[in-house]
């Protein structure tokens, strides 16, 4: 057939992409160039002088016959196919019936200019599954053909903080003045005191996305992934002080370093087996983002694309620290009635949450059933930092016999050790910032349609606000089980960043419909 191409989406095609089809490629197998472009009723659409037949492929709904280089693709909810096409109303494409096709190799419907390179790729090499009903692109409607789906298993680590010593424990024959101090004989940190590491861990990424064109030169997409918790923990009990347990601070009126036992207001017994002590540490932190992209190829060869791709970037990293202690002091015997119970809590937490503008470039090739992709983008915008600092102590007396017991709270004042009135309280912040983000992917097509990849990220956050950077260990005792401040505040405040980042391997696994 002979046609007039008038479809401004076609030109269009052509002086995107010159190199993508050649002058002498052959009108499309599944779509003349008549189909969606040419009003029938203008005489567009002539009859031409046939090449010599060829085999004739019988309709498998309906008595016609139908030549195999003759239009196969009946008419449904792709607007540019035509219904006249398809010689049985039954066999048209619904939502979720596909027609029977007149030639029964897909490699006769594979058409360039409508099918994108991964596909295209596949039907051309070698070793695909030859005549085989393999749903190609030929087969699917507008709309769902053009939409992709990729779900990926993370398995990423990420940036250590440093944490200050936070639990220290001495022998019981450590002298009073040197239990649990920092850098005394026989003191030991048992957390803190080191960086805790974001160890790797598991995590998922889902991307979505839809192509304007059935070549896959325009498109958007829009992306979530989060990783589970990376957590580390410290739980320690101990009786009569064997052995101590402690938490150290340094005294920021003295400036030399220092520790308590009992939470204040309470007090180390003088026989220590009437003492039971519990101290526990957590550390949690987690990370997520999300992504919406636009991506335009710069350079479109048949299995080349050169994507600019823009959009918007948010990422959230959610810090927190955690350090409570709980001191039973027995006043006849061990374990005994009446007793004192002294917990005390500190909590420190760091949310900071990104927004910001994004760009970079994809570049992507194929080759026969596989691909790779290499993605560079930065992102510029700010990082909003929200640090909430508490904490508390609770002091109760159990009284009565072993069998019946009556626990009463006779006080309850403000702060632990390292959270006290003078830097306890929410502080949010917002600072320029940016991101950043490298990888690489390669994949192999299990059939046209369904792609396994395996690929490397390595993103990064230039400021961020971490929960243990925010703890001050300068203590002005004076203040500590609810006293009056006298002299010098301490801890504070004082908003410290660093720079962030997260990196591994993934796994997905890639649908297009």
């Amino acid at each position: 057939m002979a046609v007039r191409r008038t479809s401004l989406t076609w030109v269009c095609w052509l002086v995107a992409c010159p190199a993508a089809i050649g002058a002498d490629t052959p009108d499309p197998l599944g779509y003349p160039a008549s189909v969606g472009e040419a009003v029938r009723d203008s005489g567009a659409v002539k009859e031409a002088p046939r090449p010599d037949p060829a085999p004739q492929v019988p309709v498998a709904r309906g008595s016609d016959v139908r030549r195999a280089d003759e239009p196969q693709v009946p008419g449904g909810l792709d607007p540019w196919r035509i219904p006249d096409f398809a010689t049985d109303p039954g066999g048209l494409l619904t939502w979720f019936q596909e027609p029977t096709p007149a030639s029964p190799c897909d490699l006769d419907l594979v058409d360039p200019a409508w099918t994108g390179p991964g596909e295209l790729a596949y039907h051309q090499s070698s070793c695909r599954c030859r005549c085989a009903r393999d749903h190609t692109r030929a087969f699917r409607s507008e709309l769902l053909g053009r939409l992709w789906v990729d779900a990926e298993y993370l398995l990423w680590a990420s940036a250590p903080q440093r944490l200050p010593p936070l639990i220290t424990a001495s022998p019981s024959t450590a002298a009073p003045a040197d239990v649990g101090v920092v850098g005394r004989p026989g003191t030991v940190v048992l957390f803190g005191g080191d960086e805790a590491f974001g160890p790797m861990r598991s995590g998922g990424r889902i991307t979505g996305g839809y192509w304007f064109d059935p070549t896959q030169h325009r498109g958007v997409s829009a992306g979530w992934f989060g990783l589970t918790n990376a957590t580390s923990t410290t739980a320690i009990t101990s009786r009569g002080g064997a052995p101590w347990l402690a938490r150290p601070y340094v005294d920021a009126v003295t400036g030399q370093p220092a520790a308590i036992i009992v939470p204040p207001p309470g007090g180390v017994p003088g026989d220590p087996a009437l003492l039971a002590q519990a101290l526990a540490a957590t550390q949690t932190t987690s990370f997520s983002g999300v992504d919406v992209r636009y991506q335009h190829a710069l350079a479109c060869g048949r299995f080349h694309r050169r994507y600019l791709t823009g959009g918007w970037k948010f990422l959230m990293l959610d810090d927190s620290l955690v350090v409570r202690d709980v001191a039973v002091v027995s006043t006849g015997t061990p374990g005994g009635l009446p007793r004192e119970a002294f917990a005390s809590a500190d909590v420190f937490r760091s949310l900071t949450r990104f927004n910001g503008a994004e760009l970079g470039i994809v570049e992507r090739w194929w080759r026969e059933r596989t691909s790779l992709q290499i993605v560079g983008t930065v992102a510029l915008g700010a990082s909003s930092i929200g640090t909430s600092i508490g904490g508390g102590t609770i002091a109760t007396e159990t009284t009565g016999t072993p069998g019946d017991t009556t626990t009463a709270v006779t006080g309850v004042t403000p702060g632990g050790l390292l959270a006290q009135p003078t830097n306890m309280g929410s502080f949010d912040t917002s600072l320029l910032s940016a991101a950043g983000e490298v990888g690489i992917a390669a994949d192999y097509a299990l059939w046209s349609q369904c792609r396994l990849s395996i690929g490397y990220t390595f993103l990064w956050l230039t400021t961020v606000g971490r929960a243990a950077d925010q703890v001050d260990i300068a203590v002005n005792p004076s203040q500590l089980g609810g006293g009056t401040l006298q002299g010098v505040p301490a801890p504070v405040f004082d908003l410290r960043t660093s720079i962030f980042w997260a990196q591994g391997v993934s796994v997905g696994l890639e649908y297009q419909f």
